[in-house]
C-alpha cells in the first residue's frame, strides 16, 4: 500500500510539473519567431519596401509595403502565422502584387529583428499600428482586405469587427487557441491554461465584411472542424473553400488566387 501511494505521489507530482511547465513557457511553444534580420534578397523585384510605424506603446516595427498599382485596386493587409518572419511570405503572397494589388505584410514586434515580445495584446497593438499606416497613406478602410494566416487570423478577425473592409480572408481559422491548444495537448488542462486566446468564435458573428474562409481537410496543426465552426458562426456573405487533400502549409497548391479572386469579384470587390 506503501509503495503505491509513493507512486502515486510520484506520477500526481511529475503531472503537477509538466502542467506548471507548459503554463509558464507557453508563449515559447505558441510564438515561434525567426530573430533573422530580413535581408532585401526576399523581396527584391518585387516592389515591397520596408516600412516602419509605431504602435501605441512606443515599439518601432519594420514591416512590407507596397501601394496598389491604380487608384481601382485595392490593398492587402497580412497577418502571419506564428512561425518564421514576412520575409517567408513573400514568395507566398506576391501574386497579389502581380495582379495589381497593393500589400502590407505585417511583422509583429518580437519577429524578424523587430523589437519587443509577441502576445495577444501586443500583437493587436501591432496590427492597429499597421492599419493607422495605411490610413496615413490614404488608404480607407473600404480599399482594404484584411487576411489573416493561422495564427493571424486573431488579429485580422478583431480588426473587421471595428472596421468595415472590403473583405476578410482567413487561411486556415480556429476558434480559439485555447481549442486548438486543448486538441494537441489532450492529456492537459490546455484549455484553462490558456493566457492568449485569441478567442475568434467569440466575436466573429460582429465582423463588418464580407468573409472568405479557407481550409485544409487535413490540416493536422488546426483542425478543420475548427475551422467550420467559425464558418457557421460568421455572419452572411461569406463563402468557404475546403480544399481535400491540403493540409496547413500548403493550400496555395491548389490554385487558390483563382478562387480568391473570384470570391473578390463575385461581390464586386476589388
Amino acid at each position: 500500500m506503501t509503495k503505491i501511494l509513493l507512486i502515486l505521489t510520484y506520477t500526481v507530482g511529475f503531472y503537477l510539473l509538466v502542467v506548471l511547465t507548459t503554463f509558464f513557457f507557453q508563449r515559447s511553444l505558441l510564438y515561434l519567431p525567426s530573430k533573422e534580420k530580413i535581408d532585401v534578397s526576399y523581396y527584391s523585384n518585387t516592389g515591397l519596401k520596408e516600412v516602419e510605424f509605431t504602435t501605441s506603446d512606443g515599439l518601432i516595427l519594420k514591416s512590407l509595403f507596397k501601394k496598389p498599382s491604380s487608384k481601382d485596386r485595392s490593398t492587402v493587409l497580412i497577418f502571419h502565422g506564428n512561425a518564421g518572419h514576412v520575409g517567408h511570405r513573400v514568395d507566398k503572397f506576391k501574386h497579389f502584387i502581380e495582379s495589381g494589388y497593393g500589400l502590407l505584410l505585417v511583422e509583429y514586434r518580437g519577429y524578424g529583428k523587430n523589437p519587443g515580445k509577441p502576445s495577444e495584446n501586443g500583437i493587436y497593438k501591432d496590427g492597429q499600428a499597421a492599419l493607422n499606416f495605411l490610413f496615413k497613406q490614404n488608404i480607407l478602410a473600404k480599399e482594404i482586405i484584411i487576411y489573416g494566416e493561422s495564427l493571424g487570423c486573431g488579429i485580422a478577425t478583431k480588426l473587421s469587427t471595428e472596421n468595415s473592409f472590403v473583405a476578410t480572408i482567413l487561411e486556415a481559422p480556429y476558434t480559439s487557441i485555447a481549442d486548438v491548444a486543448q486538441n494537441h495537448y489532450w492529456y492537459l488542462p490546455a484549455k484553462w491554461l490558456v493566457l492568449d486566446k485569441h478567442d475568434i468564435i467569440r466575436i466573429i458573428e460582429d465582423i463588418k465584411s464580407p468573409l472568405l474562409i479557407m481550409h485544409g481537410e487535413k490540416d493536422n496543426i488546426i483542425n478543420i472542424t475548427l475551422g467550420k465552426k467559425v464558418f457557421n458562426a460568421a455572419p452572411e456573405p461569406k463563402q468557404a473553400l475546403y480544399i481535400p487533400n491540403a493540409g496547413h502549409n500548403n493550400l496555395f497548391d491548389f490554385n487558390l488566387y483563382e478562387k480568391i479572386f473570384r470570391f473578390l469579384k463575385k461581390h464586386l470587390l476589388t
